[in-house]
């Protein structure tokens, strides 16, 4: 069987599966932002806790994959949640904190000084600063964090496939335990392609939620 006819042939197997993917990636990349999003903003203030925190998240970014859905599958297995979407979600979720930390971190350092002190002349509030003044500002380099985590996320998410969480894992993993080249193409180029797409869907969002000042004034800069 070529890869059309597989293609053809498989057409709802292949939909339940990205569908799967999705899903996953769905539910660990806000939960993801509500993290570190909050987390970064916070150690902004404090820099003797900005070590750490950066520490702990790069250390568990550099465990392996493979490796870190062991550990889930352990921890949680108390929890009757070993297998399945939640260790998948707890482990894109792990992978997501450095990107997203550092680049709020970032961010919120890089708004100018002088925008603050005026905003506390004007008389606003901390509170009011942060999210009127200092988070609209940092948007664009937080939510190029939040691209690099989801983007990250799909090809994390495709070992979860071997933990019962399935995805698009399956083509590619089926297809080396079959010696199928047709499913280890398909789950290769699906895999790519819910790439590119998640990382211009959020593009897309991004613009959305950029102040149209902040857009004129990218395009005057370029």
């Amino acid at each position: 069987m070529n890869f059309l006819e597989y293609l053809i042939k498989n057409n709802q197997l292949i939909l339940r599966h990205l569908l799967q993917h999705l899903k996953i990636i769905g539910i660990a990349i806000p939960l993801a932002i509500a993290i570190a999003v909050p987390v970064g903003i916070y150690i902004s203030h404090h820099k003797k806790i900005e070590a750490v925190v950066l520490y702990i998240s790069s250390v568990l970014m550099t465990i392996p994959s493979l490796a870190l859905f062991g550990i889930m599958v352990v921890l949680l297995a108390p929890f009757n949640a070993g297998i399945g979407i939640v260790p998948a979600v707890v482990a894109v979720i792990v992978y997501s904190l450095l990107p997203m930390i550092r680049n709020t971190l970032v961010a919120i350092r890089t708004v100018s000084p002088a925008i603050i002190e005026a905003a506390k002349g004007m008389g606003m509030t901390s509170s009011q600063i942060l999210f009127k003044i200092r988070l609209p500002l940092a948007l664009p380099i937080i939510m190029a964090g939040v691209r690099n985590a989801a983007v990250m996320g799909v090809g994390v998410t495709t070992v979860a496939y071997l933990i019962g969480a399935g995805g698009l894992g399956y083509f590619i993993f089926g297809g080396l335990s079959r010696s199928r080249l047709e499913m280890i193409l398909l789950g290769a180029i699906l895999v790519a392609a819910l790439g590119v797409g998640v990382n211009y869907g959020l593009l897309a969002i991004e613009n959305a939620l950029t102040s149209e000042g902040l857009k004129i004034e990218r395009k005057t800069n370029k």
